[in-house]
């Protein structure tokens, strides 16, 4: 008789669950988290300004107005996004556990929402109650946009907020960045680094467009204290 002391417990193999139940052991992907992918992207600068080349990607998008600190429009447009984006990643997860795969074929896996980016015009610290902003949400490739619509149909029903109407998917375009990391204050620093950005323009011989990229490495609206990078997209 083999009493308890002799029997142990290890766990099984792939190659023997393999042999038990006749077929392969499923492999799942890992998350998609851009931070960790592009970290050049989503890194903020030791020091000065620093040129990065952005893939082609695609994003959430909601227009928005004012400050981020004070802005009702402003409040309204990131919780829209920020559900829209939750909205699409549950979708995408219930998707990925069924096996459907993704535009043109692509495998999905599930993702991390990415930090929040935001673009505006004017870069001025006296407009700032004036601010035009476009507010974006990192999207992965094989989301397309019958698949954004759907989601943010079942979002504006389940959510009740009808700043969800106004996000949709949008592409950028494959190109360089010129950035920096601004700690603090980014009203405060507005000045400053944009000097500082015209100056490394002239030095590397460089044209930027007029727009203003900034990842936000905290909350939306973050106060003092947090991170953002901030740049242009130059040729």
């Amino acid at each position: 008789m083999t009493s308890n002391a002799d029997l142990s417990v290890r766990k099984l193999s792939d190659a023997e669950l393999r042999g038990r139940s006749g077929g392969a052991v499923a492999v799942r992907p890992a998350k998609l988290d851009f931070t960790l992918t592009e970290p050049e992207l989503y890194a903020a600068p030791d020091s000065g300004f620093v040129t990065v080349v952005a893939p082609a990607r695609g994003y959430l998008s909601i227009a928005a107005t004012g400050s981020p600190r004070t802005s009702e429009d402003f409040r309204r447009a990131t919780e829209a996004l920020y559900a829209a984006a939750f909205g699409v990643k549950v979708r995408n997860k219930a998707l990925t556990r069924r096996g459907v795969p993704g535009a043109d074929g692509a495998v999905r896996t599930d993702f991390a929402v990415a930090p929040l980016q935001r673009v505006r015009q004017a870069l001025t610290a006296h407009t700032i109650d004036e601010a035009r902003w476009t507010l974006l949400l990192r999207l992965p490739a094989w989301i397309d946009d019958d698949e954004v619509a759907q989601s943010l149909e079942e979002v504006e029903v389940a959510k009740g907020l009808p700043a969800v109407a106004r996000v949709s998917r949008v592409d950028h375009p494959a190109g360089r960045l010129l950035q920096t990391a601004v700690t603090g204050s980014w009203s405060r620093a507005l000045t400053p680094v944009a000097k500082a950005c015209d100056v490394e323009l002239r030095e590397r011989g460089l044209t930027a467009e007029p727009e203003w990229y900034e990842v936000c490495l905290g909350e939306p609206g973050a106060p003092r204290g947090h991170t953002y990078i901030v740049g242009r997209r130059v040729h």
